[in-house]
């Protein structure tokens, strides 16, 4: 197998490049790329990916260069249980790396979360299986996996995989990728490289898109042949959107939002813009909910010291507002910032936060305004409410009052006037800004944030609130 490879390398494509043998056309395997055009995978910006030698070329260079991550998708559909085998090969400058995505999602800016054949230039484990935007390495090479239940991981040696590498990723290699439920095996050139078990319901995925990936960076030519595909278990078809009454309401209130954000995406290709910080770590997308009020089917964001900004740009009305955010803490602290436009105490535009008052023993939950009247808070103590549960919290102002909700019941308001002070803060979510700094972020899972220039009403305030 080494001879053949390096006489690929030298030689080119034509011995890289074949057909199924007749064995693997009889145990299903079929091919998925016609090895002439790009027939059959899709991506928005064709410009950085060719055919060439019988081989789908990713190329970036110093004259077209790449600063998000590009991704080819399969358009099959999505696999569930599968056999994958295929031919790769990169080069470029530095520690670049590349790789291949399975069982994934497709995010509405076309970057893609989920499992990962990660390869690695200049380290010594050169390829691992990943998961993008989520826990990151599941298994490097020489490693079997297992989480369990509740996303505990354990690892055992895989001597196979261990030790010096027998391959060059400069150099064509093969991979073999299969998923069978829980299970996913990686093997190059025969050999097995790494192996997980995922049994962390709230993480693992049954099924989902295959995308090839051109990673952001320097110079960087990745190329992909021979691909073949043996389909062990179909996948199922996506679920149709529940349409009622109730659900119509809902989206007519989203239509008037300033911004309304699903955050299990963590802000790609959301409108009005919002960028998760830091760019990969300290969060996970795409986690189904859990814990207490959970939402049957819901996706959401965990963030671990990350935060969203959506810019210094979105206020609300002169003289109303209202914020929404479907969050939970797990640990019952409520010690952090929540969904912030605020500079300091002097300058705010509006604050839903929770933190331990005086006033009050325990934590507690509040919103505040400033207007050119002054400053002005409501807040309910953290006892009032089960504590790790999911909650729907409304902070509204009309022009007269200020109001805090929780899960549609109103939990303190105030009499209060004037028009709202605006200010060029970021719009976090998360976190919140004081004196340029970014502070007291918040640890837990977040599903929706949203903020209107006028103040719901009640009955709206309630429909806001998860079935």
């Amino acid at each position: 197998m080494k001879g053949a490879i390096f006489l690929c390398a030298i030689f080119g494509s034509a011995l890289v490049v074949g057909t199924s043998s007749g064995a693997e056309a009889k145990e299903g395997f079929r091919p998925i790329f016609d090895g002439r055009s790009l027939a059959g995978w899709e991506t928005p910006d064709r410009s950085f990916w060719t055919v060439e030698d019988g081989a789908i070329t990713g190329r970036i260079t110093k004259e077209h260069p790449c600063t998000v991550n590009q991704y080819l998708v399969w358009e099959g559909g999505e696999l569930a249980d599968f056999e994958l085998k295929l031919k790769s090969r990169l080069n470029g400058e530095g520690g670049i790396n590349n790789g291949f995505q399975f069982r994934s999602r497709l995010l509405p800016d076309h970057d893609v979360c989920g499992y990962q054949v990660d390869n690695n230039l200049q380290t010594p484990w050169l390829a691992r299986l990943y998961d993008e935007f989520g826990r990151h390495t599941l298994a490097w090479r020489g490693e079997q996996a297992v989480f369990d239940a509740d996303g505990n991981r354990s690892v055992t040696k895989l001597p196979e995989g261990e030790g010096a590498a027998w391959f060059r990723l400069e150099e064509w290699q093969e991979y073999q990728l299969t998923c069978i439920g829980p299970r996913i095996t990686l093997r190059i050139d025969g050999r097995l490289v790494a192996e997980v078990e995922d049994n962390d319901p709230r993480r693992r995925e049954w099924q989902g898109i295959l995308a090839l990936q051109l990673h952001s960076g320097p110079p960087t030519v990745v190329q992909f042949a021979d691909i073949r595909l043996r389909q062990l278990k179909a996948a199922a078809p996506p679920r149709k959107p529940v349409v009622s009454p109730m659900e119509g309401k809902r989206a007519a209130l989203r239509g008037e939002a300033v911004a309304w954000w699903p955050l299990d995406s963590g802000g790609h290709g959301a409108q009005p813009q919002l960028r998760h910080i830091p760019g990969w770590e300290k969060f996970e997308l795409n986690v189904r909910a859990a814990g207490p009020g959970a939402r049957d089917g819901a996706d959401v964001v965990i963030l671990d010291g990350a935060h969203f900004d959506a810019g210094p740009e979105l206020h609300g009305g002169e003289e109303a507002v209202t914020v929404y955010l479907r969050l939970r803490d797990p640990r019952g602290i409520w010690d952090s910032a929540l969904f912030a436009k605020r500079g300091s105490h002097e300058q705010v535009h509006f604050n839903l936060f929770s933190v331990d008052l005086p006033e009050t023993p325990g934590a507690d939950i509040g919103f505040e305004i400033h207007t050119d009247r002054g400053f002005a808070r409501v807040s309910f103590p953290v006892s009032q409410i089960e504590a790790a549960a999911w909650h729907d919290l409304v902070g509204r102002y009309d022009g007269s009052r200020l109001e805090i909700f929780c899960d549609g019941r109103r939990m303190a308001g105030k009499p209060w006037s004037g028009k709202l002070q605006k200010n060029r803060e970021p719009l976090l979510i998360g976190a919140e800004t004081d004196s340029g700094k970014v502070v007291r972020h918040f640890r837990g899972e977040l599903e929706t944030a949203a903020i209107w220039s006028r103040a719901l009403k009640v009955d709206e305030v309630a429909l806001l609130v998860v079935d």
